[in-house]
């Protein structure tokens, strides 16, 4: 045998074989014994490195208390991120809730001071609607200065967010201000910009803008104080002129002499309420005078009668002398019905010399009146007798060449020519209706 073979056979002979068979599958692994020694040797390090790693962790306790101090750090390191996130988001939502709040403040003191409007617009309304009711200013207001007249109608500006009450806030807003936009158009206040730069609402534009509206509104009942006031001083100057008297409560003054203190500014809601005050007591001094001239004797004793004999010096009827006539006469039929010209009590009643039947009445404060030549007298001494009661009939009783009504007006005793008083009194009715 050749010496190749031979060492061949020998390897053969000694290598290891695996036979896997598998169906009509058949394969054959061979390993030398140098292959097998290497893996065994291989898979007896492995173990003995992992049974000394076992060990060596199993005696070393530190490290699981380094690892789970490392987790905690890890967890506590998350967790403090967690708490930072959310003390950002509370942050966040804590200013969007003061921010909400804040604007839900500004719309309620919007709302409020729209309400507060309405109100006193309404109250100048019926001031407005008093005042043409008894003539003190008609549809063109011609009877108060012309840099006010257009006050006395202000824009309506009013109630337009209470119809917005359901909708959204923002909503709400933007509304708001768009009725307030439209309305400043056509407002007797100028129309000024109620936006911000970014186009949202400015609250302090608005509110600027509603307190105009009160300005003007203190505008039109200033007006209306102004011209109230006059009517009353002139119709006092018209009851002093004529001889009489009233008291009634002196009203503002304009004059500007001797006057000063400190400045003290108020605001447009404020100067309303001021001119309101004013306006109330012009028109309380209004109902004043007219009431004490209700109580003066200032109309006509006979409406339909004709005057025929004047107050002053005459030619005597029965004499044809001249001779002092202390009262004006009205033609009149018999049995007229006589009624006063101003309320009082009775002091006379009966036959009075030349009066023939005379009734004599005290009006107060030294005035009174006298009925003379009735043909019969209703009235009796004590009476309290008002400008409706019917205190005689006309006749021709004393000195008298015929039916007529001697009537006289006479103040403290001393006769003053009725006619006077007539004047004023119609006088008076034009300025008090």
């Amino acid at each position: 045998m050749r010496p190749q073979a031979a060492d061949r056979y020998r390897s053969q002979s000694s290598a290891r074989r695996i036979v896997i068979i598998s169906r009509d599958n058949t394969r054959t692994y061979t390993f030398s014994p140098l292959a097998l020694f290497g893996g065994l040797t291989l898979f007896l390090a492995v173990s003995l490195g992992f049974l000394a790693a076992t060990t060596y962790l199993v005696f070393r306790d530190d490290l699981f208390d380094l690892v789970r101090e490392r987790n905690a750090n890890m967890q506590q390191a998350y967790e403090d991120r967690i708490a930072r996130l959310r003390s950002e988001i509370d942050r966040i939502s804590s200013r969007q809730i003061l921010d909400s709040v804040a604007m839900d403040e500004k719309v309620e003191k919007i709302m409020s001071a729209q309400r507060g409007i309405a109100d006193r617009q309404r109250a100048v309304g019926e001031l407005i609607d008093k005042a043409r009711s008894i003539g003190l200013i008609d549809d063109n207001n011609t009877a108060v200065p012309a840099d006010r007249q257009a006050a006395l109608d202000p824009a309506d500006v009013t109630g337009s967010i209470n119809a917005y009450a359901d909708a959204g806030r923002a909503s709400l807003i933007d509304r708001q201000f768009d009725a307030l936009t439209s309305a400043a158009g056509t407002a007797v206040v100028p129309k000024i910009d109620l936006r911000t730069a970014d186009g949202k609402p400015d609250f302090k534009a608005i509110s600027k803008h509603l307190a105009s509206v009160d300005a003007e509104q203190a505008k039109a009942v200033e007006a209306i104080a102004e011209a109230a006031n006059s009517r009353v001083d002139a119709a006092v100057e018209i009851i002093s002129d004529a001889g009489l008297r009233v008291n009634v409560p002196e009203g503002p003054s304009d004059s500007e002499e001797a006057v000063g203190g400190p400045y003290i500014p108020i605001g447009g809601a404020q100067a309303l309420a001021t001119a309101m005050q004013e306006a109330d007591q012009a028109f309380n001094r209004m109902a004043q005078v007219k009431a004490a001239a209700a109580r003066l004797p200032l109309i006509r004793p006979l409406p339909g009668g004709g005057m025929t004999s004047n107050f002053g010096s005459r030619r005597d009827p029965f004499l044809g002398s001249l001779a002092f006539h202390a009262g004006i006469d009205f033609r009149s039929p018999t049995g007229t019905d006589i009624k006063p010209t101003a309320p009082g009590v009775v002091t006379v009643a009966g036959w009075s010399g030349g009066y023939g039947n005379l009734v004599e009445i005290d009006h107060g404060n030294g005035v009174t009146t006298r009925y003379g030549h009735m043909s019969r007298i209703t009235a009796r001494v004590g009476d309290r007798v008002t400008r409706d009661t019917v205190i005689g009939e006309v006749g021709s009783t004393g000195r008298s060449t015929g039916p007529h009504l001697h009537y006289e007006t006479r103040v403290n005793g001393a006769p003053i020519n009725p006619v006077n008083y007539i004047n004023a009194g119609k006088k008076l009715a034009n300025l008090l209706p």
